[in-house]
């Protein structure tokens, strides 16, 4: 079985998630909002944008895991999907980590994920595309206030 390609494929149906290229160039993506939640490295692991906060705050359950990997001083995890229960923890943390970019509007710069760095030309101009993404939130929000209060 190809854990990454089915999880892929469940995930891809969700109306708040994209196909995307990742930042560290490897493997398929899947983004919300202008943020890279997940993507798929080879045929049995996805690196998951937790953020910080949810993986502290889901610290003792993660690690009890042995289908999650934790990287120190990162907001990513790893997790190897080996059986249909480890795609469907994905899909619950892929719900978890959602919440908790909405919840961190306006977001910090991701860090790209722990597993494969990005080639330097990739990071130069994955670089640029998520402060786009946030200047035309911005500008949405701005535009939304300025109609509310009349100006």
């Amino acid at each position: 079985m190809n854990g990454a390609k089915l999880a892929m494929e469940r995930l891809a149906t969700w109306p708040d998630l994209h196909g995307a290229t990742p930042a560290c160039a490897a493997g398929p993506a899947l983004c919300s909002a202008g943020a890279e939640i997940v993507h798929f490295h080879g045929d049995s692991d996805a690196e998951l944008h937790l953020t910080a906060a949810a993986i502290e705050r889901l610290r003792p359950e993660l690690g009890r895991s042995t289908a999650i990997r934790l990287h120190p001083a990162s907001a990513w995890v790893t997790v190897h999907l080996d059986c249909e229960d480890d795609i469907a923890l994905l899909a619950s943390l892929v719900s978890v980590a959602l919440r908790a970019h909405t919840a961190a509007w306006p977001r910090p710069a991701a860090q790209p994920c722990s597993l494969h760095p990005a080639p330097a030309a990739h990071r130069r101009k994955a670089r640029h595309l998520p402060s786009v993404a946030r200047s035309g939130r911005r500008r949405d929000r701005r535009e939304s206030n300025d109609v509310q209060t009349g100006a």
